[in-house]
């Protein structure tokens, strides 16, 4: 079930369909209107982004879609293979392949309650849920709901009073795997809503290298010099894992395109 109609069944069962669900239905309207691919020209900052993937080489033949995410067919999965997956919400596409083709362990962390809710209803002995955010230091953070939908963020544009917010409790990924008492990740995925980003710096300066990583980055909305920074960032991560022998891909998007970059690193 979705995010929006797991919403619209809450507001049945509240009785509530009337008053919050019509909001509902206008703020999806809204979504989807902003983040439409047509409408893209219009803003500088999209525009901008997508000059930049230009230079990126996309996935090619070496390649193979993982329920929503693309992986390297140079790179071996097997059941011993350690997967750490960052950001689920109610979408486990990814996951659920993983499991049913390989059969390996998947590692998986977010606190939104909608997620906790949905994982609580999943059967697979290789999901191994937590109901954590993931940081760069071990601390409780406040996450907000978008006020149209989808994933919670500790970042975010906008009037934060207006949203709705839950506290977690977030752990770094070096002390995640201290507890689960591993040494090394095969495959690192994080889809989290501007977090990846400073994640991903820790674990380089850590010397916490994934066999293969697929990441999200979204940029800023607004702010110029945020922007600067975050394209400077991402040049940064870039350069590092170059030195590292990865190769990067640029993962396509469809929906929502030039408000963020997804990549696929591997170390072959």
């Amino acid at each position: 079930m979705s995010d929006f109609s797991h919403r619209i069944v809450q507001n049945l069962k509240n009785g509530t369909l009337i008053s919050n669900g019509l909001t509902a239905i206008k703020n999806r309207i809204l979504k989807y209107t902003v983040n439409n691919n047509l409408f893209y020209v219009f803003d500088a900052n999209r525009v901008r982004t997508k000059k930049y993937l230009c230079d990126i080489q996309p996935i090619d033949e070496n390649h193979y879609l993982a329920g929503n995410y693309y992986l390297d067919k140079r790179v071996n999965i097997d059941k011993n293979s350690l997967v750490y997956s960052l950001g689920i919400l109610n979408d486990i596409r990814f996951d659920r392949y993983l499991s049913k083709q390989f059969g390996c362990s998947i590692f998986m962390y977010d606190p939104t309650p909608l997620s906790i809710e949905f994982m609580g209803n999943q059967k697979d002995d290789n999901f191994k849920f937590f109901p954590y955010g993931v940081w760069t230091e071990e601390t409780t953070l406040t996450f907000y709901e978008p006020k149209y939908g989808g994933s919670s963020s500790i970042h975010v544009d906008g009037d934060k009073g207006q949203m709705n917010s839950f506290d977690a409790k977030c752990f770094t990924i070096k002390k995640l795997m201290e507890d689960n008492e591993h040494q090394h990740i095969d495959l690192f995925k994080a889809d989290i809503e501007g977090a990846a980003l400073p994640i991903l710096e820790q674990m380089i300066d850590q010397h916490i290298f994934p066999t293969e990583i697929v990441v999200e980055f979204e940029r800023p909305r607004s702010g110029e010099s945020e922007i600067n920074d975050f394209f400077l960032r991402v040049d940064a991560v870039r350069n590092k894992l170059k030195l590292e022998n990865y190769k990067e891909y640029q993962i396509p998007r469809v929906h929502a395109k030039y408000y963020s970059i997804e990549f696929l690193f591997v170390k072959i």
